[in-house]
């Protein structure tokens, strides 16, 4: 049987190391941090908006979520190192998620 070898990136042992190699890299992009701190902006101000409209404080419940995403967004930015990286980056997802979820179930409270 012959033996496969991958071109010139060696192999991957395990689920760290091919997160290292592939997804790190491109947290590293202006880009796609341009477009979460948009997200960001943009499910903050439909908070803001929200709660104006339906007068009622509810909806400003997801602010301080998008907040700590926001925070996590900037130290990811400043992250040297590709461990600090990943983490602050899993950081702003997971506040982004919770908080937008946190929008839809108010949402259906006040619907």
């Amino acid at each position: 049987m012959d033996k496969v070898v991958p071109e010139g990136r060696g192999d991957v042992r395990g689920i760290s190391d091919l997160t290292y190699r592939i997804v790190t890299p491109y947290l590293r992009h202006a880009r796609p941090q341009k477009i979460v701190f948009i997200v960001l902006v943009v499910l903050a101000a439909v908070c803001v908006i929200a709660a104006a409209v339906r007068l009622s404080p509810l909806p400003l419940l997801s602010l301080p979520l998008f907040g700590v995403g926001y925070y996590a967004l900037r130290r990811a930015r400043t992250a040297l190192e590709d461990s600090r990286l990943l983490f602050w980056s899993s950081l702003c997802l997971a506040a982004t998620l919770i908080g937008f979820w946190v929008m839809s179930v108010v949402g259906g409270w006040l619907h």
